[in-house]
């Protein structure tokens, strides 16, 4: 295979790093359930003027995983903006990895990620998952601060991933496919 026909999606690890920092200072620089008067005043910020208890938290550490949260869910999509920018400036695509792709594995592949995308709309805006109530299998995430930063930090890059699938599924590919039924 040429140098041409490679794709390329450079990921800005800088950026993603420098983005996911904060999670970690909020779990570990902040308490974990409100202490003081200063404490008690974000979290009664956080749950009347920003989102509230959404997504993905821990009861084991409730201010800093709300905060961490509504980090998530408000930063989450600028920072993936962001991100697809930078992503799309030394994007190279090879059209001829889809030249096998039929338009009922298109369809399939659209279905597939509106219904991931109203998922994750769901659980980080509308509903909330606390995972130091949860199964086994999910609690360490829950008791942990590192394991939760962790998780939470594959949260934030998931939405980065996310809009590079969108562009591909929703703006790249039918192009490439209306370019190809016209020839």
């Amino acid at each position: 295979m040429s140098e041409q026909g490679k794709s390329v999606i450079p990921i800005p690890y800088f950026f993603s790093g420098v983005t996911m920092v904060p999670i970690f200072i909020i779990l570990f620089g902040f308490p974990g359930n409100p202490k003081s008067d200063f404490d008690r005043v974000v979290e009664f910020v956080l749950s009347n003027y920003l989102l509230g208890q959404v997504g993905y938290w821990s009861s084991n550490f409730s201010l800093s995983s709300m905060l961490v949260a509504n980090y998530i869910s408000v930063l989450g999509p600028v920072f993936s903006l962001v991100f697809f920018y930078k992503v799309y400036q030394g994007l190279v695509v090879d059209p001829g990895q889809y030249k096998n792709h039929t338009f009922f594995k298109y369809i399939l592949a659209v279905i597939a990620s509106l219904v991931l995308v109203v998922f994750w709309v769901y659980v980080n805006y509308f509903s909330s998952v606390d995972l130091g109530a949860g199964s086994r299998k999910w609690r360490i995430l829950g008791e942990y601060k590192l394991a939760f930063a962790l998780f939470s930090s594959g949260l934030l890059f998931a939405y980065y991933s996310m809009t590079i699938f969108l562009y591909a599924g929703f703006f790249y590919l039918p192009r490439f496919f209306i370019k190809r039924w016209k020839q």
